[in-house]
Order: structure tokens, then sequence, then C-alpha cells
């Protein structure tokens, strides 16, 4: 069978502009000579639509824009990823589904059985589940059709069913996936061997269809999955961009060769998180405070990549503590990615809070006041840029910082989108030696400091990254207790304690945060519900 596999990059809500790119794929498709189209997960809304599934004229909608598409189905099966109105209603209203079409008619419709709620997950809020999965008759073969939470039980086993054993006795010919699952670091590897696991069982050739794009802090790599009935890769679509990838169920198998780099993928799931974020809200331009240190240097180059260097703007603004490197590497990052730098001191302004000031703080030594002010001062600045030339200010803190509260509210914590804030240190010195040629040497080199007070050094106020890196790793992604991080890692159980107690401590700061892009296991933000109050460490 000639499948069409439409990776497509919906905005949620526009079921109007998503529906022009399903049909425009369906010609594609027919150009193609293809006999059935793939599209990925609730691809008519848009994934996820959240509380958008609370408002009744949004889900009446749905039924106008999948007759328009029954009616460009001519000849063609249409396997369609969308949101339907359940008849038989048990506790929800609503189905998480696939409809099946062909040739104009609508055959039926393939439920989700399995709604994952945990992590950035919330489908039970919404959804009832599917009852049965079911074997379909399409162009003369058995096909089973699951959505993607489905099939990715066969290899996880977190719950008690397993959809694809349900098929083991119906002998389905193909298996196709619908899928909407969020990108992470070094997620493709284990995508695939879903794809693999269930070709395996059933013996059958699995396609994968993977929506892409951002949607909010979430990413969607894309990369849709064939997987052969000798459970042999056999294509991949390209990743993080839209892409039509055909395939023939009845070729000869050839060789695949698959490599992928997880740090370059990484980048452009920061690249293609920022993006999309702009397109589909509307702006156009960022601004971002240029340091001359490594983290807002990275983010202005992935502002680059993403907007476009006519649409980025730096600001470099020099504090007396600022050393003079650190502004010749400002000034030499903005020359190689060819954006412009406005350079802007804040003696001034700073003197005159300190002047202002000084009355109310007689006999108090300077601590971190003086130093917040600094970095409030400039936070104003950026947002003053915005408001009068209508850039989206980027904030460049990294997971690492937020983890142990090392930023400051509504000073550099200011902007609309937090762009490494699900980014370790460790990370980003990794993701910027890729661009060696575009960030300074010294920017890279030399020890990171927030230039607030003289001779300032973040180890002044931290232990080194590595460790941090280290505890944030046992504790969010691992979800492991002090103890198994002090062994595992082979760090005192004192001082993993000081970090995780300062990491609890500072979740007011991170609940005002900037959203940022999610690309890890576990983010601060998207999928995470702590509370600000507790005492459980």
């Amino acid at each position: 069978m000639r499948i069409f596999v439409a990776q497509l990059n919906p905005i949620i809500g526009d079921l109007e502009g998503n529906t022009k790119k399903i049909l425009y794929a369906l010609e594609q498709a027919r150009l193609s000579n293809a006999e059935l189209v793939l599209f990925s997960e609730l691809i008519l809304s848009g994934y996820p639509p959240e509380d958008l599934l609370l408002q009744r004229t949004f889900i009446e909608a749905h039924s106008y824009y999948l007759e328009q598409i029954i009616a460009a189905s001519s000849d063609l099966v249409v396997i369609l990823g969308l949101v339907r109105q359940s008849k038989e209603r048990v506790e929800k209203s609503l189905i998480n589904s696939a409809a099946v079409i062909y040739d104009r008619k609508l055959l039926g419709f393939q439920d989700k059985q399995l709604l994952p709620t945990y992590d950035v997950f919330d489908e039970r809020r919404y959804f009832e589940p599917g009852a049965k999965t079911c074997i379909w008759l399409l162009k003369g073969k058995r096909i089973g059709i699951l959505i993607c939470e489905d099939m990715w039980q066969h290899l996880r086993g977190v719950y008690t069913h397993d959809p694809v054993l349900d098929l083991v006795d119906l002998q389905p010919d193909l298996v196709l996936n619908l899928s909407a699952s969020p990108y992470r670091f070094q997620k493709l590897e284990t995508c695939i061997e879903v794809c693999l696991a269930c070709a395996r069982t059933l013996r059958c050739p699995v396609v994968l269809c993977c929506q892409v794009g951002a949607n909010d802090q979430l990413v969607f790599a894309g990369y849709s999955t064939y997987v052969n009935s000798q459970a042999k890769l056999q294509q991949l679509a390209k990743g993080f961009e839209e892409d039509n990838m055909l395939l023939d169920t009845e070729a000869v198998p050839t060789p695949y060769a698959f490599t992928t780099d997880p740090f370059k993928d990484l980048y452009q799931a920061l690249v293609l998180g920022v993006r999309d974020y702009f397109v589909k809200l509307g702006f156009k331009k960022a601004c971002l405070g240029i340091s001359g240190g490594i983290d807002s240097a990275l983010v202005a180059c992935i502002a680059v990549d993403a907007l476009g260097r006519e649409n980025v703007l730096g600001i470099t603004m020099p504090s007396r503590y600022s050393s003079k490197q650190s502004l010749l590497d400002a000034i030499q990052l903005a020359k190689n990615l060819k954006i412009p730098l406005k350079q802007i001191p804040i003696e001034k302004p700073f003197q005159a809070y300190l002047e202002l000031l000084q009355p109310y703080f007689v006999d108090q030594e300077c601590d971190a006041t003086e130093e917040n002010l600094q970095a409030r001062i400039r936070g104003a600045i950026l947002m003053a840029f915005s408001n009068k030339f209508g850039h989206l200010v980027l904030s460049t803190g990294n997971k690492s910082e937020m983890a142990m509260g090392y930023c400051t509210l509504y000073g550099d914590m200011c902007g609309g989108l937090s762009v490494l804030s699900d980014v370790t240190k460790q990370q980003v010195y990794t993701l910027a030696n890729l661009h060696k040629q575009r960030i300074p040497k010294s920017t890279v080199k030399k020890p990171p400091s927030a230039e607030l007070k003289p001779n300032q050094l973040d180890s002044d106020s931290l232990p080194p990254y590595d460790i941090i890196d280290q505890v944030l790793q046992g504790y969010m992604e691992e979800h492991l207790a002090p103890e198994e991080i002090s062994h595992q890692y082979r760090i005192p159980l004192d001082l993993v304690k000081q970090l995780m107690k300062r990491m609890y401590n500072a979740e007011y700061k991170r609940q005002q945060a900037a959203p940022g892009i999610r690309v890890s296991r576990r983010a601060f933000q998207a999928g995470r519900r702590f509370p600000i109050v507790q005492k459980w460490v």
C-alpha cells in the first residue's frame, strides 16, 4: 500500500488554517498516487487544545471542517486525528479520536483508549477513553489504528491494558499510529523503539505520523516513522519541520542508515520553539540583553536562526562592575551575528537609585539589594524597548540558575519567553561549542559571573554547575531521594540537601517566570505542579 504521511505543523484552535493544510496534503497525496493519507493526533484542532475543549462552539465547529475534508477525499483513504462528541457518554462528553474516511464517506472512528494524565498531559480532564481496538478493511488490507499512548504502552507498560496486544488475534496487515508526542532530549531513539516493539509483536509494518512544531512551551519534533514487518526501520520524516513522507509497504526492504546528534536536535528544538512562539503569536522582532556571557550569547544565536538577524536586537547594559572583556565579547558577538547592538550604560540610573534610597538604608551594608537593582534597571530598559518598538523580550537564564533561584525577579527574569529555562548549564556549554565560529572564545572560557559586584563569580554563591546539574538530574528527572542522589552521584548528603532546599525555596520565583521551552524529561514549568508553600525538605 502506498501511504502518504502528512507531518504538519498546526496552530491550536485554527480549525480553518489547519483544514487548509490538510486539504493541501490530500492534493499532494493524490499527485503522488498514494492510496492512504495519515495525519497526526488531533491535527484538526492542534495538540494540546486544553481548555478550548470546554467551549461548546469550538467543539461544534469541528463538524463543519470535517465535512470539507470528507468531500475532498475522493479515491483516498484518510486517517485524521480530531475531537468528537461521545454519543454514549459515561463521564466525559468528548473523545480523542481518529476519523476513518474513504472516497468521500465517513466510515467511522477509532477512539483513543489510554489517556495520559501525567507530566504535560491531562487528557482525563477532557476525554472519555475508547472502548476497543478494531480492524478496518481498507484497500484490501486489515489495518489497525492506534493513537499515540495506545502504542507507547506496549514498550513502557504503565497501564494494565495494552491495545497492541488486543490486535494480536485480529492479525492486522498494517498498524497506523497518530501521534502528538512532545520532544524531549534524546527521545527519538525511544520513539523508534516503540514502533519496532509493535512491529515485532504484530509481525506487520508500523507507520507513525507525529505532529511537528511548537505550541506554547511544548515542541514536537516530527520524525514520523516507518518500520517494516521484519521490525526494521525503513524511513524517517524530517525533524523539526513539516514533511511529506511517501512509503510503499510492498516495496523490497532496504537498509536505512540513521544517525542523529542529540545536541543538534536539542538546538533545533529551541530554534523551533522560538520561531513558532513568535509566528503563531504574531510577533516578528525580539530583543535581549547581551552581557558578554555564554547564556545570552547562545540565546542570541538561537534567536537569529529562528527569526533572522534583521529581527533581533541586542542591548548591552554595562555597569561599574562590568569587565572590559565582557563588553568586548558582547560587541564581537553582535558583529559575528550581524545584528545591531545598542550600548546603554546603567551607571546614571543606578547611582540615582542609590542616592534615592540612601536615607532609608543608613548604616546598612551593600548586599543583594544593590546587586538586584542593577538587574532590574536592565529589565526596565529591555521592557521599554519592547513597548516602544514592539520587540518581544527573550530572557536568557538557564535551568541550573532557575533551580537555585540565582536570578532576579523583575530583572533578568523579565521577558515574554525564557529560551533556556529547561537547559542546564552543562548543556549550555555543549550547545555553545556547536557555534564556535559565532560565539567568542573568551565568552566560553571565562568563569561564569553576574558581574553585579567587584570580582564576582557564580562560584562565590554556588557549588560547581556540574554538581548542581547532577542533583537536578537525580531530583527532577529520576525522582530520587536525597540519599539516593548522594549515593549515585557521590555528592555529600549535606550538600545534596542544601541544594534541594534551595530548589524548593526558589519555587515562588519560577512560578512568576516567563514561559519556557520544554526540552527535558521534566521541566520546572510545563507538566510540573508543585506547591510554593510546603515543608517537605
